[in-house]
């Protein structure tokens, strides 16, 4: 051993003796340190453009006009007005990623994110609630884009799951939320992948208050279209 090496240690088996709480363990030459086996997080983003893509559908209601469908629109319309009120609904398919997350997955963190096309006029909430089954439509993917109408509308569970806080002043641009839970759930095949509304968190206002957000068939702003990421360790 080194001189040095040799002092060092005669120092610290000193202040140990003399009840420092100083603790040698021996040369740092001579330490070997091995990492825990931990599995690398993967990462997984479905992104709804191009259009022909079946990665995400979306559409929005209107109980305005409770029979019409809204799947071909360009943005997803969400307002509050006293029997006007409109609602958007987003699906992801999960199996669309590549590898494909397994059930036994660990989900660690998954974000939608929305381009917001039109702010409102005052400071507003926004509710995300996950659609639950059984859907009124009785489809087999309970909603599409082509059928689904205020009247045949999905329920969705009573607590959202996220929510989202806009103003006047709001920026045009990508607004994340936290859906982590219900993919996890959905992953893991405990809740099914029936997607989400979003809506005013105080529907029926006496003077309109709207937003849109970019819908997959965005034609402006192609790089808007909705987006879901999911992190998740195999």
């Amino acid at each position: 051993m080194a001189p040095l090496a040799r002092a060092a240690l005669a120092i610290l088996a000193a202040a140990a003796a003399a009840g420092t709480g100083w603790v040698v363990f021996g040369s740092a030459a001579t330490v070997t340190v091995t990492p825990k086996n931990h599995s690398a997080f993967r990462v997984c983003v479905l992104t709804a453009y191009p259009t022909t893509s079946t990665v995400e559908i979306d559409s929005w209601v209107d109980e305005n006009s409770k029979s019409t469908t809204h799947g071909s629109a360009t943005t997803l319309s969400i307002s509050s007005l006293l029997s006007k009120n409109t609602r958007a609904f987003v699906r992801f398919d999960l199996s669309k990623c590549t590898p494909a997350i397994a059930a036994s997955a660990t989900v660690a963190q998954a974000t939608m994110r929305l381009f917001l096309n039109l702010n409102p006029t005052s400071s507003r909430t926004y509710n995300v609630n996950r659609v639950t089954t059984p859907c009124p439509e009785n489809a087999t993917t309970c909603w599409s884009e082509s059928g689904l109408t205020w009247n045949n509308q999905p329920s969705v569970v009573a607590t959202p799951t996220a929510t989202l806080a806009l103003s006047g002043s709001s920026a045009k641009t990508y607004y994340s939320l936290d859906l982590t839970t219900d993919v996890a759930g959905m992953v893991a095949g405990t809740v099914p992948n029936d997607g989400w509304r979003i809506a005013d968190a105080n529907e029926g206002s006496s003077l309109v208050s709207k937003i849109t957000f970019e819908a997959k068939n965005t034609t402006s702003n192609p790089d808007g279209a909705p987006q879901l990421t999911v992190v998740y360790r195999p």
